[in-house]
């Protein structure tokens, strides 16, 4: 027997409530900028402001995606269902800057979205 709409729905608003206790601001690059020493390097815009939940990765995520988070302090964060998010953007959650990575694919019955975010220095 499968879920209903209304019933995802209901769940999602759940785990959204649950799960994401921190603000969120998504950045995105928007384009490259000379600086003062004649090297380009990317300008990002705020992009949209949300919420968000914070965890440690698990062995198997750290140990299949190593060769992208390297030796990163890197973070699973849930998003709400429909957060447009990509690889690249950066999310500030309490003044901590992070990458995202990697975009995790949903599960049978996706509550919230998940990315693989490492802090930047």
């Amino acid at each position: 027997m499968g879920v209903t709409a209304a019933e995802l729905t209901r769940m999602q608003a759940d785990a959204q409530a649950i799960a994401c206790d921190k603000s969120c601001q998504i950045w995105r690059k928007s384009s490259v900028v000379d600086d003062i020493y004649g090297s380009q390097s990317d300008a990002y815009t705020l992009h949209s402001t949300t919420v968000a939940g914070m965890a440690q990765p698990s062995g198997g995520e750290l140990q299949n995606y190593a060769y992208l988070i390297e030796a990163k302090d890197a973070w699973t964060v849930r998003l709400p269902i429909g957060t447009d998010v990509i690889a690249t953007d950066h999310l500030v959650i309490e003044g901590q800057t992070l990458e995202v990575h990697i975009l995790l694919t949903p599960k049978s019955y996706p509550t919230l979205k998940s990315v693989i975010a490492a802090e930047l220095k």
